[in-house]
C-alpha cells in the first residue's frame, strides 16, 4: 500500500474511533509505517481533533531515534511518539501501531506502581483471543500494564525494557493504565482487527471485576 493510501486508511479509522468514543478531542494517536523507506514512520501530529483529522495533519519520524523528519508548517509530532519509535524499532515486521482511550481500559486498575512501572496481568482465555491468531485451547496468557508517567519518555523506555527483558509479548498490544491500550499488526487493517478485539477483550475485563 502506498503511503497516501496509507494516511487515508488510518484518517478514517481516526474518524471511525472518534464516532466509537475511543478518541475523543485530541486523545490518542495513530501511525503508519513508510513501507518505502522503512526506517521512517508517519503518526498524528499533536494537538489534532481527531475526529476531524485529515491526511495532511501526519508527520514523518525516524523510527531509529524517534527524530522528525517532515512536516507541515507548524505541526508537531504526537506527545506519544517515543512509544510508537520503540514498537517500530524492536518489531521490524510491525506496520502500524494504534492507540486509543476507551472507557474500560480507563475503568480497569491493576495497581501497577511507579517504581514497578510494569506488570503482567492475566487475560481470560476467551474467543476474541484467536484474532489474535492464537488458536491454543484456553491459552493462558498475559499482557503487560504500564505505570502511566507524565513524562512519556519514560514509558517507552519501560516499554523497551520489558521487551529486551521478556521478549515480545505473545499478544499484539500493550496497556498503559489510567491512559489506553496501544496495538500493533503488520498492515494497518490487522492493526484495527487487533484493536477491536482488545477493546472487546477490556470490556468483559472490566465487567468481570
Amino acid at each position: 500500500m502506498d503511503l497516501i493510501t496509507s494516511l487515508q486508511e488510518i484518517t478514517k479509522l481516526s474518524h471511525l474511533y472518534y464516532s466509537r468514543q475511543w478518541m475523543f478531542a485530541t486523545a490518542g494517536n495513530l501511525s503508519t509505517r513508510d513501507n518505502l523507506t522503512h526506517n521512517q514512520f508517519w503518526i498524528t501530529a499533536s494537538g489534532k481533533h481527531k475526529g476531524e483529522l485529515k491526511e495532511s495533519d501526519f508527520v514523518c519520524v525516524s523510527t531509529i531515534d524517534g527524530s522528525l523528519v517532515q512536516a507541515n508548517d507548524g505541526l508537531k509530532p504526537s506527545a506519544e511518539t517515543s512509544i510508537h519509535q520503540v514498537l517500530y524499532s524492536q518489531m521490524p515486521e510491525v506496520g502500524s501501531c494504534l492507540h486509543v482511550h476507551t472507557i474500560d481500559s480507563n475503568l480497569l486498575e491493576f495497581g501497577v506502581g511507579k517504581e514497578e512501572g510494569c506488570k503482567e496481568i492475566t487475560l481470560p482465555p476467551i474467543e476474541i483471543i484467536k484474532a489474535f491468531g492464537i488458536w491454543d485451547e484456553k491459552p493462558n496468557l498475559t499482557m503487560p500494564v504500564f505505570y502511566n508517567h507524565t513524562h512519556v519518555p519514560t514509558i517507552a523506555n519501560e516499554i523497551k525494557r520489558y521487551f529486551q527483558n521478556h521478549g515480545i509479548p505473545k499478544v499484539p498490544f500493550l496497556l498503559i493504565e489510567g491512559h489506553g491500550p496501544t496495538v500493533w499488526g503488520k498492515t494497518i487493517a490487522e492493526a484495527n482487527k487487533h484493536l477491536e478485539a482488545v477493546h472487546f477483550l477490556l470490556q468483559v475485563m472490566a465487567r468481570r471485576i
